[in-house]
């Protein structure tokens, strides 16, 4: 796996939680993968219960309004990855440098590629910190400052309860001949499996203690809570 992420990341993986690395997080594995389990299934049901009610009343501008908060995760993450790298990257090996600056231009480009299906929609492309992604954006800074697999932790939930809105997002989207959103997040799709692996075998790499352990489960504990209340139907209806 090691490998195949360092040189052939674009391949689908079949299953990323299937990640080497070390055996440290064997003891938390049933906690972690229940956690990772639920935001995807509740982002899933909250994007499709969007579409649903954006099927009612198809107004451009309140896609845009839906897609402004993603848009600023994804500059937020560039921010994000290279301040990890620049206070924390001398712990990690070269390879894992290499692929969280791999995984930061990407983050760019998806800033870009959505910023642009905002604009498409008659939306303002955010650059400031949107309020309804401030409590995202505020955790994730939080556990940076914590401990140097904390925002790991963090961001790799969040990227795995976002790839629960994927295919709902598709059909959404093909439903109303939005080709270019669809264009953009099968794109996104196929790079946020690569992250959500990185993600997992770095935690996997670098844990090495039960206090490691513990700051990887509040970060998700925390992240998961914050995923839940943002992607809610009801938030979702009311075009967030």
């Amino acid at each position: 796996m090691d490998t195949k992420l360092h040189t052939d990341w674009e391949d689908v993986m079949v299953d990323v939680r299937n990640v080497r690395g070390g055996s440290g997080l064997e003891p938390i594995k049933a906690e972690l993968d229940e956690l990772l389990e639920s935001v995807q299934v509740a982002t899933a049901e909250a994007t499709e219960a969007f579409f649903v009610s954006f099927d009612e009343d198809p107004d451009p501008a309140r896609l845009a309004a839906w897609l402004i908060p993603r848009c600023w995760r994804e500059i937020d993450y560039v921010y994000l990855l290279n301040e990890e790298i620049r206070r924390y990257g001398m712990q990690f090996e070269r390879r894992h440098i290499t692929l969280l600056a791999k995984q930061s231009f990407q983050e760019a480009e998806h800033y870009d590629m959505v910023g642009k299906a905002i604009e498409s929609l008659g939306g303002s492309v955010p650059t400031t910190v949107p309020a309804e992604a401030e409590p995202w954006s505020l955790f994730l800074w939080e556990c940076l400052d914590r401990h140097p697999l904390s925002a790991v932790a963090a961001w790799n939930l969040s990227e795995t309860s976002a790839s629960g809105s994927f295919e709902p997002t598709f059909r959404g989207a093909e439903r109303h001949g939005l080709d270019e959103v669809t264009r953009i997040y099968k794109q996104i799709e196929k790079d946020e499996k690569f992250h959500v692996g990185l993600g997992l075998q770095m935690m996997a790499t670098y844990v090495a203690t039960d206090e490691d352990r513990e700051e990887i489960l509040r970060a998700m504990r925390g992240m998961r809570d914050i995923a839940w209340r943002t992607f809610t139907p009801e938030s979702l209806k009311a075009g967030q």
